[in-house]
């Protein structure tokens, strides 16, 4: 199964400019970038017996900080973001040019920890949904699973944000419009009805971070 949106943000053509980009957090949408990835990173708590599956890697900014691990798997569906991230990062690394939802389909490999940082807002609400079953299904036991994204605790507090933001920062608002960022009640109780114990930290105005747990 493909995510529908999968060829709209592949990012090919912003890939030479997407570390400059993330580097400025006065931003809204960058705000807290560096500390969230830092934070997902620590909050999997890999160690060299782990078996690692990174969704969305990008250009690896977060795939360097997971190391040691025994194995990384980092999948994402941008060919120039992954050759950035190729020459930046060294390790136990397995480069997978792959759609989110797709890479599941042929697969089946289990893993002990799974993270992503700001990939899953790409994907529409049922997409989402499909992705926390696929991701339940490759976890091993005790897996610990991250997330790192932009998100809003309900969708009034969406749409609060549109109006707030489409005076003083229209891009913003138009971003917010035209993806998907996280709806947190919705996404916390579809993990939880999963079996995964959830736990959430905001980091700015519009970045969140999710830990998952399973026993």
């Amino acid at each position: 199964m493909r995510s529908r949106f999968a060829d709209t943000f592949n990012h090919d053509a912003d890939a030479p400019d997407y570390d400059t980009d993330v580097s400025n957090e006065i931003h809204p949408v960058r705000a807290g970038y560096a500390e969230l990835l830092e934070w997902t990173a620590r909050s999997a708590q890999i160690t060299a017996a782990h078996d690692v599956l990174e969704l969305g890697a990008g250009t690896g900014n977060l795939t360097r900080l997971l190391l040691p691990a025994r194995r990384i798997v980092a999948v994402d569906v941008s060919q120039a973001m992954l050759s950035i991230a190729r020459a930046k990062v060294a390790g136990p690394l397995e480069w997978r040019r792959d759609d989110l939802l797709e890479y599941f389909d042929h697969r089946p490999e289990r893993f002990d920890r799974i993270v992503s940082t700001y990939a899953i807002h790409h994907l529409l609400p049922d997409e989402k949904l499909t992705l926390f079953r696929r991701i339940r299904d490759v976890a091993k036991p005790r897996a610990r699973v991250v997330f790192g994204d932009l998100m809003f605790e309900s969708a009034q507090r969406r749409t609060d944000a549109i109006e707030r933001y489409r005076s003083s920062a229209p891009d913003v608002a138009d971003a917010i419009e035209e993806e998907f960022f996280w709806l947190l009640d919705e996404s916390v109780e579809a993990l939880a009805r999963l079996g995964f114990d959830v736990s959430t930290r905001r980091f700015s105005d519009l970045s969140w971070g999710l830990l998952a747990t399973l026993e």
